[in-house]
């Protein structure tokens, strides 16, 4: 009976996790919005132990803060980490690709094909989530699993400010045409073009995205977006093909 409590308490676990994180995600709960465990838990029907364990999960994860005298609320992430999280990103994935493209084969280049394909039918919700499967799919034979843990984590961290970034503007279809030529590099096996139009795409997205961020919060756009030393790299490799 007890082992059947636990499986029950862990499955409530889950599915609120999953909820909340959901509508972090979306914007439905918006940066600084307060997670109160009685009116939650009212909410889904389940008691105040699936929703505090819900929260402490989304805290790791850093979806959520809790302040003293203020309780849980929806973390926002300034500017300048989100600027951070994708120069990251233009560091570590550069690397990673460079590792995977003489080992990727035709079934790696079809199945990112095929993401590609299949995101021009996703809505926001769908299409966030296939970003990072694509993304996935370019580094998964430079067989580092703890790099793609680490750059799991940092895209699961921006996710929800990319959103607000594709509903605001048509980047959308940006995103598409930089998918499609990064993968025609790695195809023709051009490891330097493929670096390049990544690091490029990476840099550009984070450019727009912190604008889309602090035109949806009502905040005066930063004068400060470029990342000189990163995107200098990029263009001196596009000049040397």
């Amino acid at each position: 009976m007890s082992s059947q409590i636990a499986v029950s308490q862990k499955n409530a676990s889950e599915r609120v996790t999953n909820l909340l994180r959901e509508r972090i995600l979306s914007g439905l709960y918006e940066d600084g919005y307060a997670l109160r465990q009685e009116k939650l838990a009212a909410e889904l029907g389940c008691s105040r132990i699936p929703v505090r364990e819900a929260i402490k999960q989304l805290e790791a994860e850093g979806l959520i803060v809790t302040l003293p005298r203020r309780g849980a609320m929806v973390a926002e992430m300034p500017a300048d980490r989100i600027r951070e999280s994708f120069e990251l990103r233009a560091v570590l994935e550069p690397w990673l690709i460079t590792a995977a493209i003489p080992r990727m084969d035709e079934s790696d280049f079809t199945a990112a094909q095929a993401i590609i394909n299949e995101m021009a039918d996703l809505d926001l919700e769908g299409w966030a989530d296939a970003n990072w499967r694509f993304h996935r799919a370019l580094y998964q034979k430079a067989a580092k699993a703890h790099a793609l843990e680490i750059l799991q984590r940092i895209h699961e961290g921006t996710e929800r400010y990319v959103r607000v970034h594709m509903r605001l503007t048509s980047g959308h279809d940006k995103a598409q045409k930089d998918h499609s030529q990064i993968l025609a590099h790695c195809r023709a096996r051009d490891t330097q073009r493929a670096v390049s139009a990544l690091t490029t795409h990476i840099l550009d997205v984070s450019d727009k995205l912190i604008e889309s961020v602090e035109l949806a919060r009502g905040l005066r756009r930063d004068e400060t977006l470029l990342h000189p030393a990163l995107r200098q790299g990029a263009k001196r490799a596009q000049g040397d093909t």
